[in-house]
């Protein structure tokens, strides 16, 4: 499965160059995670994120314009013992071209203690209805 989150480009986004600055990306992806976690129950919208981000990367496809809808793909790429891979493509909504592509590596973390915690089985299950399976 994937989950959709749908965003419109603002003007305070763009730079001199005309486009949607390169930062605003992952501004983008961070709201797909947000509304990922929420909508599927990993997180309840009044309590903590029990996540850290150990890993952030994008690659542009295409430049993106202010006031432009666009949708953003989030899936599941890996699970790991403390960790998973979410995926991000972001698409314009009209036409469904792709113009970037990104990857967000989370960890389990205990804030109070200070460390790495394991998956639990329940978040385990969510994670997995989300798994994407890379075509070959």
């Amino acid at each position: 499965m994937l989950h959709l989150t749908e965003i419109r480009t603002r003007y305070c986004e763009s730079d001199a160059l005309g486009h949607i600055n390169n930062v605003s990306y992952f501004i983008y992806f961070e709201q797909a995670r947000v509304d990922f976690m929420l909508d599927t129950g990993m997180v309840l919208p009044s309590g903590k994120f029990p996540f850290l981000v150990a890993s952030l990367h994008c690659e542009y496809k295409k430049q993106i314009y202010i006031h432009q809808t666009l949708t953003i793909h989030t899936y599941v790429m890996e699970i790991g013992r403390s960790s998973f891979k979410l995926g991000h493509e972001i698409h314009d909504k009209d036409s469904n071209e792709l113009l970037a592509v990104g990857e967000a590596v989370l960890v389990s973390y205990d804030l109070i203690v200070q460390q790495t915690t394991r998956l639990t089985d329940e978040l385990r299950l969510k994670l997995e209805n989300y798994v994407r399976i890379k075509n070959k």
